[in-house]
Protein backbone atom coordinates (compact mmCIF):
# COMPACT_ATOMS: atom_id res chain seq x y z
CA UNK A 1 0.00 0.00 0.00
CA UNK A 2 1.11 3.42 -0.82
CA UNK A 3 2.16 5.39 1.93
CA UNK A 4 0.15 8.25 1.22
CA UNK A 5 -2.83 5.96 0.73
CA UNK A 6 -2.03 4.76 4.15
CA UNK A 7 -1.89 8.03 5.74
CA UNK A 8 -5.14 9.15 4.77
CA UNK A 9 -6.81 5.72 6.14
CA UNK A 10 -4.92 5.96 9.53
CA UNK A 11 -5.98 9.82 9.97
CA UNK A 12 -9.31 8.80 8.53
CA UNK A 13 -9.99 6.76 11.53
CA UNK A 14 -7.98 8.75 14.04
CA UNK A 15 -10.75 11.63 13.31
CA UNK A 16 -13.60 9.86 13.41
CA UNK A 17 -12.67 8.21 16.80
CA UNK A 18 -12.40 11.86 17.97
CA UNK A 19 -15.51 12.73 16.73
CA UNK A 20 -17.17 9.55 18.73
CA UNK A 21 -15.12 10.61 22.01
CA UNK A 22 -16.34 13.92 21.58
CA UNK A 23 -20.03 13.08 20.81
CA UNK A 24 -20.21 11.01 24.47
CA UNK A 25 -18.41 13.79 26.19
CA UNK A 26 -20.61 16.25 25.00
CA UNK A 27 -23.59 14.25 25.56
CA UNK A 28 -22.84 13.23 29.40
CA UNK A 29 -21.90 16.87 30.14
CA UNK A 30 -25.56 18.07 28.70
CA UNK A 31 -27.50 15.34 30.86
CA UNK A 32 -25.57 16.52 33.59
CA UNK A 33 -26.18 19.70 33.61
CA UNK A 34 -30.06 18.91 32.92
CA UNK A 35 -29.57 17.08 36.18
CA UNK A 36 -28.15 19.97 38.26
CA UNK A 37 -24.95 17.85 38.88
CA UNK A 38 -21.49 19.79 39.44
CA UNK A 39 -19.88 20.51 36.28
CA UNK A 40 -16.99 22.18 34.89
CA UNK A 41 -17.41 26.14 34.44
CA UNK A 42 -18.53 27.09 30.89
CA UNK A 43 -15.71 29.37 30.59
CA UNK A 44 -13.24 25.89 30.98
CA UNK A 45 -15.88 24.12 28.47
CA UNK A 46 -14.79 27.11 25.86
CA UNK A 47 -11.37 27.09 26.35
CA UNK A 48 -10.90 23.55 25.95
CA UNK A 49 -13.19 23.62 22.74
CA UNK A 50 -12.13 26.70 21.42
CA UNK A 51 -15.31 28.42 21.50
CA UNK A 52 -15.60 31.69 20.77
CA UNK A 53 -18.50 33.51 22.72
CA UNK A 54 -20.53 36.55 21.28
CA UNK A 55 -22.13 38.38 23.40
CA UNK A 56 -21.35 36.81 26.66
CA UNK A 57 -24.06 34.06 25.61
CA UNK A 58 -23.10 31.25 27.51
CA UNK A 59 -26.56 29.63 27.21
CA UNK A 60 -26.39 26.01 26.62
CA UNK A 61 -27.59 25.72 23.46
CA UNK A 62 -25.10 28.62 21.97
CA UNK A 63 -22.48 26.60 23.33
CA UNK A 64 -23.33 23.12 21.88
CA UNK A 65 -23.94 24.44 18.55
CA UNK A 66 -20.43 25.62 18.26
CA UNK A 67 -19.11 23.19 19.95
CA UNK A 68 -21.35 20.71 17.27
CA UNK A 69 -21.34 22.53 14.15
CA UNK A 70 -18.51 25.51 14.03
CA UNK A 71 -16.36 23.91 10.45
CA UNK A 72 -14.32 27.40 11.38
CA UNK A 73 -13.36 26.02 15.04
CA UNK A 74 -10.65 23.22 14.48
CA UNK A 75 -11.93 21.09 17.12
CA UNK A 76 -15.70 21.05 16.56
CA UNK A 77 -17.29 18.15 15.48
CA UNK A 78 -17.91 19.44 11.82
CA UNK A 79 -14.38 20.26 11.79
CA UNK A 80 -13.14 16.52 12.37
CA UNK A 81 -16.25 14.72 10.55
CA UNK A 82 -14.54 17.46 7.28
CA UNK A 83 -11.42 15.84 7.76
CA UNK A 84 -12.62 12.65 8.14
CA UNK A 85 -14.30 12.76 4.83
CA UNK A 86 -11.59 14.75 3.07
CA UNK A 87 -8.93 11.71 4.04
CA UNK A 88 -11.22 9.19 2.82
CA UNK A 89 -11.57 10.99 -0.59
CA UNK A 90 -8.13 10.86 -0.92
CA UNK A 91 -7.85 7.13 -0.65
CA UNK A 92 -11.49 6.31 -2.18
CA UNK A 93 -10.28 3.37 -4.81
CA UNK A 94 -8.53 1.43 -1.39
CA UNK A 95 -11.94 1.72 1.46
CA UNK A 96 -15.51 0.20 0.94
CA UNK A 97 -17.70 1.87 -0.18
CA UNK A 98 -20.29 1.75 2.66
CA UNK A 99 -17.77 3.23 4.37
CA UNK A 100 -17.41 6.40 2.30
CA UNK A 101 -21.11 6.73 2.26
CA UNK A 102 -21.52 6.75 5.48
CA UNK A 103 -18.50 9.30 6.18
CA UNK A 104 -20.36 11.69 3.02
CA UNK A 105 -24.17 10.90 4.97
CA UNK A 106 -22.56 12.24 8.14
CA UNK A 107 -20.93 15.47 6.68
CA UNK A 108 -24.05 16.12 4.91
CA UNK A 109 -25.75 15.62 8.47
CA UNK A 110 -23.41 18.31 10.03
CA UNK A 111 -24.88 20.66 7.58
CA UNK A 112 -28.25 20.25 8.36
CA UNK A 113 -29.82 23.61 9.14
CA UNK A 114 -32.35 21.76 10.95
CA UNK A 115 -29.90 19.84 12.90
CA UNK A 116 -28.16 23.15 14.09
CA UNK A 117 -31.30 24.82 15.15
CA UNK A 118 -32.54 22.38 16.96
CA UNK A 119 -28.92 22.06 19.05
CA UNK A 120 -29.26 25.99 19.50
CA UNK A 121 -32.55 26.70 20.00
CA UNK A 122 -34.42 23.38 20.40
CA UNK A 123 -33.71 19.80 22.08
CA UNK A 124 -30.04 19.12 21.87
CA UNK A 125 -30.91 15.52 22.68
CA UNK A 126 -32.77 14.60 19.80
CA UNK A 127 -29.48 15.99 18.18
CA UNK A 128 -27.02 14.02 19.96
CA UNK A 129 -29.48 10.94 18.93
CA UNK A 130 -28.67 11.38 15.55
CA UNK A 131 -24.75 12.34 15.26
CA UNK A 132 -23.77 9.04 18.20
CA UNK A 133 -26.50 6.76 15.55
CA UNK A 134 -24.73 8.09 12.70
CA UNK A 135 -20.87 7.11 13.99
CA UNK A 136 -22.81 4.05 15.26
CA UNK A 137 -23.21 3.09 11.65
CA UNK A 138 -19.54 4.07 10.80
CA UNK A 139 -18.38 1.80 13.22
CA UNK A 140 -20.60 -1.08 12.81
CA UNK A 141 -19.44 -0.52 8.66
CA UNK A 142 -16.00 -1.01 9.73
CA UNK A 143 -16.73 -4.30 11.90
CA UNK A 144 -18.74 -6.12 9.38
CA UNK A 145 -17.71 -4.66 5.72
CA UNK A 146 -14.08 -3.89 5.72
CA UNK A 147 -11.61 -6.56 5.09
CA UNK A 148 -8.88 -7.45 7.32
CA UNK A 149 -6.34 -6.39 4.94
CA UNK A 150 -3.53 -4.15 5.47
CA UNK A 151 -5.79 -0.70 4.99
CA UNK A 152 -7.50 -1.93 8.09
CA UNK A 153 -4.68 -2.76 9.80
CA UNK A 154 -3.83 0.76 9.67
CA UNK A 155 -7.52 2.03 10.78
CA UNK A 156 -7.32 0.23 13.95
CA UNK A 157 -3.69 1.49 15.05
CA UNK A 158 -5.46 4.65 13.71
CA UNK A 159 -8.24 4.33 16.35
CA UNK A 160 -6.62 2.81 19.31
CA UNK A 161 -3.73 5.75 19.44
CA UNK A 162 -6.37 8.39 19.38
CA UNK A 163 -8.37 6.76 21.69
CA UNK A 164 -5.10 6.89 24.27
CA UNK A 165 -5.05 10.14 24.01
CA UNK A 166 -8.32 11.06 24.47
CA UNK A 167 -8.48 8.97 27.55
CA UNK A 168 -5.43 10.12 29.04
CA UNK A 169 -6.61 13.44 28.98
CA UNK A 170 -10.05 12.55 30.20
CA UNK A 171 -8.94 10.60 33.04
CA UNK A 172 -6.12 13.74 33.94
CA UNK A 173 -8.76 16.53 33.62
CA UNK A 174 -11.23 14.02 36.11
CA UNK A 175 -9.09 13.61 38.68
CA UNK A 176 -7.56 17.50 38.98
CA UNK A 177 -11.42 18.39 39.19
CA UNK A 178 -12.45 15.71 40.96
CA UNK A 179 -9.57 13.48 42.65
CA UNK A 180 -9.79 14.55 46.12
CA UNK A 181 -13.36 13.97 46.52
CA UNK A 182 -14.65 11.60 48.85
CA UNK A 183 -16.98 9.39 46.73
CA UNK A 184 -18.97 8.72 50.07
CA UNK A 185 -21.13 12.08 49.43
CA UNK A 186 -21.59 12.33 45.71
CA UNK A 187 -21.40 9.48 43.26
CA UNK A 188 -22.61 12.16 40.11
CA UNK A 189 -19.25 13.04 38.90
CA UNK A 190 -17.78 10.01 38.85
CA UNK A 191 -21.12 8.32 37.17
CA UNK A 192 -21.15 10.59 34.78
CA UNK A 193 -17.18 10.29 34.39
CA UNK A 194 -17.94 6.45 33.10
CA UNK A 195 -20.89 6.83 31.59
CA UNK A 196 -18.65 9.22 29.37
CA UNK A 197 -16.40 6.36 27.85
CA UNK A 198 -19.47 3.44 28.35
CA UNK A 199 -18.16 2.60 31.77
CA UNK A 200 -20.83 2.73 34.13
CA UNK A 201 -22.38 -0.49 33.51
CA UNK A 202 -19.42 -2.47 33.49
CA UNK A 203 -17.80 -0.84 36.58
CA UNK A 204 -21.15 -2.00 38.34
CA UNK A 205 -21.09 -5.40 37.18
CA UNK A 206 -17.93 -5.77 38.28
CA UNK A 207 -17.64 -4.01 41.60
CA UNK A 208 -21.06 -4.21 43.10
CA UNK A 209 -22.20 -1.21 43.11
CA UNK A 210 -19.18 0.16 44.78
CA UNK A 211 -18.18 3.56 43.66
CA UNK A 212 -14.44 3.99 44.63
CA UNK A 213 -11.96 6.42 42.81
CA UNK A 214 -9.26 3.49 42.59
CA UNK A 215 -11.55 1.24 41.58
CA UNK A 216 -12.38 3.27 38.84
CA UNK A 217 -9.00 4.16 38.01
CA UNK A 218 -8.21 0.51 37.67
CA UNK A 219 -10.99 0.44 35.17
CA UNK A 220 -9.38 2.69 32.76
CA UNK A 221 -5.84 1.74 32.85
CA UNK A 222 -5.56 -1.88 33.38
CA UNK A 223 -8.77 -3.48 32.93
CA UNK A 224 -8.16 -5.54 29.82
CA UNK A 225 -11.81 -6.53 29.18
CA UNK A 226 -12.96 -2.68 28.97
CA UNK A 227 -12.56 -1.43 25.14
CA UNK A 228 -11.73 2.02 26.58
CA UNK A 229 -9.26 0.64 29.15
CA UNK A 230 -5.59 2.14 28.18
CA UNK A 231 -4.94 -1.69 28.76
CA UNK A 232 -6.87 -2.84 26.11
CA UNK A 233 -6.13 -0.12 23.51
CA UNK A 234 -2.38 -0.67 24.04
CA UNK A 235 -2.69 -4.19 23.46
CA UNK A 236 -4.79 -4.26 20.22
CA UNK A 237 -2.14 -1.88 19.15
CA UNK A 238 0.46 -4.51 19.54
CA UNK A 239 -1.51 -6.75 17.93
CA UNK A 240 -2.15 -4.68 14.68
CA UNK A 241 1.26 -3.73 14.49
CA UNK A 242 2.93 -7.26 14.47
CA UNK A 243 0.21 -7.92 11.54
CA UNK A 244 1.84 -5.10 9.95
CA UNK A 245 5.19 -6.80 10.66
CA UNK A 246 4.42 -10.46 9.75
CA UNK A 247 5.27 -9.85 6.49
CA UNK A 248 1.67 -11.21 5.19
CA UNK A 249 0.31 -7.28 5.45
CA UNK A 250 3.12 -5.57 4.21
CA UNK A 251 7.08 -4.64 5.57
CA UNK A 252 7.09 -2.66 8.75
CA UNK A 253 9.70 -1.86 10.97
CA UNK A 254 10.18 -3.58 14.75
CA UNK A 255 11.21 -0.13 16.39
CA UNK A 256 7.13 0.37 16.09
CA UNK A 257 6.34 -2.60 18.15
CA UNK A 258 9.53 -1.98 20.50
CA UNK A 259 8.03 0.88 21.44
CA UNK A 260 4.65 -0.29 21.74
CA UNK A 261 5.84 -2.96 24.06
CA UNK A 262 7.79 -0.88 26.15
CA UNK A 263 4.38 1.38 26.35
CA UNK A 264 3.04 -1.61 27.08
CA UNK A 265 5.64 -2.82 30.42
CA UNK A 266 5.58 0.77 31.50
CA UNK A 267 2.07 0.44 32.35
CA UNK A 268 2.15 -3.08 33.46
CA UNK A 269 5.33 -3.14 36.07
CA UNK A 270 5.07 0.56 37.29
CA UNK A 271 3.69 0.22 40.90
CA UNK A 272 0.26 1.65 40.78
CA UNK A 273 -0.12 5.43 41.35
CA UNK A 274 -1.79 6.50 44.48
CA UNK A 275 -1.23 10.34 45.07
CA UNK A 276 -2.98 12.54 42.69
CA UNK A 277 0.26 13.81 42.11
CA UNK A 278 1.52 10.35 40.96
CA UNK A 279 -1.32 9.92 38.56
CA UNK A 280 -0.44 13.04 37.14
CA UNK A 281 3.05 11.68 36.36
CA UNK A 282 2.35 7.95 35.02
CA UNK A 283 -0.30 9.92 32.79
CA UNK A 284 2.43 11.29 31.24
CA UNK A 285 4.69 9.42 30.90
CA UNK A 286 1.96 6.95 28.69
CA UNK A 287 0.89 10.40 26.52
CA UNK A 288 4.76 10.78 25.94
CA UNK A 289 4.98 6.69 24.96
CA UNK A 290 2.22 7.54 22.86
CA UNK A 291 3.32 10.61 20.68
CA UNK A 292 6.80 8.86 20.59
CA UNK A 293 4.84 5.65 18.97
CA UNK A 294 2.76 8.40 16.96
CA UNK A 295 5.98 9.67 15.33
CA UNK A 296 7.81 6.55 14.66
CA UNK A 297 4.44 5.81 12.62
CA UNK A 298 4.92 9.14 10.52
CA UNK A 299 8.60 8.35 10.25
CA UNK A 300 8.37 4.70 9.10
CA UNK A 301 5.24 4.15 7.25
CA UNK A 302 4.39 7.85 6.29
CA UNK A 303 7.65 9.40 5.07
CA UNK A 304 7.11 11.91 7.34
CA UNK A 305 10.17 13.21 9.13
CA UNK A 306 10.06 13.62 12.73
Amino acid sequence: MLSRVAENIFWMSRYMERTNFQLKVFHTRYIAYQDGASVESWENFCEENQIEIDNDDYSFGNLISKALFDINNDLSIASNIFRARENARSAQDHINKDVWQCLNDFHHQMKDPFLFNQSRYGDPISVFDVLVKQSMVYYGVIDNYVARDEGYCFLELGKYIERILNSVNLIRKQWILYGEDLLDNDYSNWRYFLSSVSGYDFYLRNNLGTMEKERIFYQMIYEPLFPNSITYSLNELDKFAKQLNSGEQGESDETVGFFIGKCIANVQFTRHPRTREEKMLFLARIESDIYEISNIFNHQFFGLVV
